[in-house]
């Protein structure tokens, strides 16, 4: 037995799984277009402290 991978939708309002990339891919680009272009995308704390590290290097 092998252990496949899947990916989640990233998005809070939707709770679907898919068994390839591609087909993640194109979920993404066909019901979340320009949900993941937002300025405070991606809403973790990782993407917070990223969006943080770049607004203090812009002010220097």
């Amino acid at each position: 037995m092998t252990d496949a991978e899947t990916f989640e939708c990233p998005s809070p309002d939707c709770s679907r799984t898919f068994g390839g990339q591609g087909e993640f891919t194109e979920h993404i680009n066909t019901e979340h277009a320009g949900e993941y272009q937002r300025d405070d995308w991606p809403d973790t704390p990782a993407g917070r402290q990223t969006r943080r590290d770049r607004e203090e290097s812009d002010e220097e």
